[in-house]
């Protein structure tokens, strides 16, 4: 996926006004072609990522001296502008740099659209070919198409096709990194993680790295940054901004902050970002609860079906004194968020606000995926609230997000965990984008147009 954004400029189009009689010159032929070149640049920016269409293959060339020819195989692809890249013959390339001692360099072959404009050209030529560049470079520029990368060792030449094309060795062609044109994602999102000093207290990042991973096969029209952003709780107030609109915080974390790191919570809830607080079910003292709860469901069942009214009403009171346990233990959690919110700019008690329990059609339930009932964790489902930019969750599901979920679980367990995570980070993305849309800019000075002239803007300011 292509690090860059190539957004449209704020510039209005301007065009050529045709009239009968109107003299067509080279001037005015050069002004509506490059008009039409704008709006089919502009619309490709707009809607489409840059990439390798086809073709664009490098392979390294057998028998050279040095080992470091590469060939560069025709193909099509097109730049962040929107300008085509065709390679119609096969290329060759000598890779030229070189690694010092001790340390590995990474170069990237890439290829360059060429405007024609931009050449020296005889003043009899009638026409001209657009054409390309394939360079050799240390860091990518966003106009780059990137064919391959190298991991150059020092003192090592020969550069070769690799045995695992998922992973190469240095020295090695890397194609990991090429693009293919598709469309832009709606939104983009960067997630953070607040950790702590146990070693337990940083067990999601993982699962928070796999859920974004899983973001470009299962939902591509969201993107986000590759790697979760972390700050130390005991650093939080002394941290720099914030970057990232969903932000996940353990609730035994949160309640070791003191005052600076909620004021900085606070802060960076009034951006419009979004604040994840979960706990899991064992250390909220309910996983034998639920365990207990099922069993006993499962009895009653079991009697019902067989006939057998004493045993039915005895486990229906034990069913109900479970749950009514349960129900308990979540609003001493709850109510010791409740205490905490005041300090975040939160209220989330009151006759006039809602309870936080989440509708049918609440995003985190609705979009992109559907959900009747919330994904589980530990055989159970989870628990989830939600007040503004805050969101509550009993049953930490961000430990079920990973390949290395712990308990393990099957893979349609995992999907359904992963869908709700992406409703989450869906959720975030919007919420943020929205509310900054509608924050108004400041106003912007009024620069006096020179093609208007009166006596008020003559006369000196001093007289």
């Amino acid at each position: 996926m292509s690090e860059f954004r190539a957004y449209p400029r704020l510039e209005a189009f301007e065009r050529l006004q045709i009239s009968d009689g109107l003299t067509i010159n080279a001037e005015r032929w050069q002004q509506a072609h490059k008009y039409h070149r704008q709006r089919q640049n502009f619309q490709y920016q707009a809607l489409y990522e840059p990439g390798i269409v086809y073709g664009l293959g490098v392979a390294p060339i057998p028998e050279q001296p040095d080992g470091r020819l590469l060939q560069v195989q025709p193909g099509v692809a097109i730049d962040a502008q929107g300008n085509p890249i065709i390679v119609k013959l096969p290329e060759e390339f000598r890779i030229t740099s070189e690694a010092t001692e001790g340390h590995m360099l990474l170069v990237y072959l890439v290829v360059n659209y060429v405007d024609p404009d931009d050449l020296r050209r005889s003043p009899m030529t009638t026409t001209v070919s657009e054409t390309f560049r394939i360079v050799e470079k240390l860091y990518l520029d966003p106009n780059d198409v990137e064919l391959c990368r190298i991991q150059l060792l020092p003192e090592t030449t020969l550069i070769q096709a690799p045995a695992d094309v998922y992973v190469p060795s240095p020295n090695q062609l890397d194609f990991r990194g090429r693009c293919h044109p598709k469309h832009y994602p709606q939104f983009s999102i960067q997630v953070g993680q607040v950790t702590g000093d146990l070693t337990g207290d940083n067990a999601p990042l993982n699962g928070l790295t796999d859920l974004l991973r899983s973001l470009n096969g299962l939902y591509p029209s969201l993107r986000s940054a590759p790697t979760v952003q972390t700050c130390a709780a005991k650093t939080l107030s002394r941290e720099s901004p914030l970057n990232c609109q969903l932000l996940y915080v353990s609730y035994n974390i949160l309640l070791t902050l003191t005052n600076p790191g909620l004021q900085r919570l606070q802060t960076y809830l009034a951006q419009g970002n979004v604040l994840l607080v979960a706990i899991d079910f064992a250390e909220a003292n309910l996983l034998n609860l639920l365990d207990i709860g099922q069993e006993l469901r499962s009895g009653l069942t079991e009697a019902e079906r067989d006939g057998d009214t004493h045993t039915v009403r005895q486990l229906q009171t034990e069913v109900d004194a479970n749950q009514r346990t349960i129900a308990q233990r979540r609003f001493e959690l709850e109510q010791t968020l409740t205490a905490i919110a005041p300090r975040l700019g939160l209220t989330l008690t009151g006759a006039n606000l809602v309870s936080g329990d989440l509708s049918y059609d609440h995003p985190l339930r609705s979009f992109p995926f559907q959900f009747s009932q919330l994904p589980h964790r530990s055989g159970h489902p989870i628990y989830v609230k939600n007040w503004g930019g805050l969101v509550w969750m009993v049953g930490d599901l961000s430990q079920s997000w990973g390949r290395n979920a712990q308990p393990t679980i099957p893979r349609e367990a995992l999907r359904s965990a992963q869908e709700w995570g992406i409703n989450l980070l869906h959720f975030a993305a919007q919420r943020y984008h929205w509310l900054q849309s509608m924050h108004p800019l400041p106003p912007a000075i009024p620069i006096p147009s020179p093609l208007i002239d009166s006596l008020q803007h003559r006369i000196h300011p001093n007289l």
